[in-house]
C-alpha cells in the first residue's frame, strides 16, 4: 500500500485546530481525512470543508456524525429519545454528504436500562430511518461493533457476526460494516470473519494497542503495539476492500476525562504524529504484501 490509501481521523490530532489539520495531513503524505462532525467549527459550511480537502489533495474517508447512534450514549451528552437522535443523524448525513465520504459511521448505542430485545428493535429501526436519508444523499453507512470491554457504553454488538446479523436484518446494501483494529483485535477468528464479510466492509479504522493498555482512550500509532496489523490488512484486501485505511487514535491527555497520560500523542507535535501514522501503515502494508 502506498500513501495513496492512508487517511488520518481528526480525533488522532484532537488538540490541533481543525483548520490546521489539512496541511498537517497533506504534509505527512496522507491522501484522506476522517472527518469528525463535532470538530468542524460552527462557522464552517460543508462547502468550505470540501474546498479545503480539495485544495490539499485529500478525500473525506470515514465521517463521524456528532451523535453517532440512535440509542443514547453513556459518555457523550445528547438527546435522550431515539426520534430526536435519528433526526440529528439524518441531518448529519445531509451536512456531510457534500464531502462525498467513503462512509459515515453509525453505532447502535447501548441498551442501558432497556431489555435487550427492545433496545435492538429501537436501534435497528433507527438505523433504517437514517439509512433512508443516506441512500437518498449518496452516503454509505458503516455499522461499527465495539470491543466487548467497552460495549456497554457504546453498542449492542461487539464482534463481526453480531454486526452482520443486524445488517442482515436491515437488508440494505447501502449499510455496510466498519472494522476497527482496536475494537476487534482479540475476537476469535476475526480475520476469517473479515474475509467472509467481503464487499460488505465499507470502512476500516486502524490503530494499535499497547501491552500496558489503560483505557479505550489509550491507543497507539500503527506498528507500535501488539496488534497483528499485517494480518488485518491482508484479510481486508482478501475481502476486496480497496478504500482508505483511516488511522483513528484516542490518546487522552485529560481532554476526554478518561485518563491524563503523560505520553499522550495529543501532547506531541501533530506533524510528527501524522508522519508516524502514515509510515506505520506503510510498514504494515509492506509486511502484508499489500499493494495499492
Amino acid at each position: 500500500m502506498s500513501t495513496g490509501r492512508a487517511s488520518i481521523c481528526n480525533f488522532t490530532l484532537l488538540t490541533t485546530p481543525f483548520a490546521e489539520q489539512f496541511g498537517v495531513l497533506a504534509g505527512a503524505g496522507a491522501t484522506g481525512m476522517g472527518v469528525c462532525e463535532g470538530m468542524i467549527p460552527e462557522d464552517w459550511t460543508s462547502e468550505r470543508v470540501r474546498a479545503e480537502l480539495d485544495a490539499h489533495g485529500l478525500r473525506a474517508t470515514i465521517c463521524l456524525p456528532a451523535l453517532l447512534a440512535p440509542l443514547p450514549l453513556v459518555l457523550f451528552p445528547g438527546p435522550d429519545t431515539v426520534d430526536e437522535r435519528v433526526a440529528g443523524l439524518q441531518e448529519s448525513v445531509r451536512r456531510l454528504a457534500p464531502l462525498e465520504p467513503e462512509a459515515m459511521v453509525i453505532l447502535t448505542g447501548p441498551a442501558q436500562e432497556l431489555l435487550a430485545a427492545e433496545a435492538r428493535e429501537r436501534a435497528v429501526d433507527g438505523i433504517a430511518r437514517v439509512a433512508e436519508v443516506a441512500r437518498a444523499e449518496g452516503v454509505r453507512l458503516a455499522l461499527e461493533p465495539i470491543h466487548a470491554a467497552d460495549a456497554s457504553d457504546w453498542s449492542l454488538v461487539d464482534d463481526i457476526p453480531g454486526a452482520m446479523a443486524i445488517l442482515d436484518e436491515l437488508d440494505d446494501p447501502n449499510v455496510g460494516l466498519l472494522v476497527d483494529t482496536f475494537h476487534l483485535w482479540d475476537t476469535p477468528d476475526v480475520h476469517d470473519h473479515i474475509r467472509a464479510a467481503g464487499d460488505r466492509i465499507a470502512a476500516v479504522h486502524v490503530n494499535d494497542r499497547g501491552a500496558d493498555h489503560r483505557s479505550w482512550a489509550d491507543r497507539r500509532v500503527p506498528g507500535t503495539g501488539i496488534i497483528d496489523l499485517a494480518g488485518w490488512l491482508r484479510a481486508c484486501e482478501d475481502a476486496g476492500f480497496r478504500g482508505h485505511y483511516d488511522v483513528e487514535i484516542f490518546s487522552d491527555n485529560g481532554a476526554f476525562g478518561v485518563g491524563e497520560y503523560d505520553d499522550s500523542l495529543w501532547n506531541r507535535p501533530p506533524a510528527d504524529v501524522a508522519r508516524e501514522c502514515v509510515e506505520g501503515l506503510e510498514r504494515a502494508a509492506e509486511e502484508a504484501g499489500v499493494s495499492a
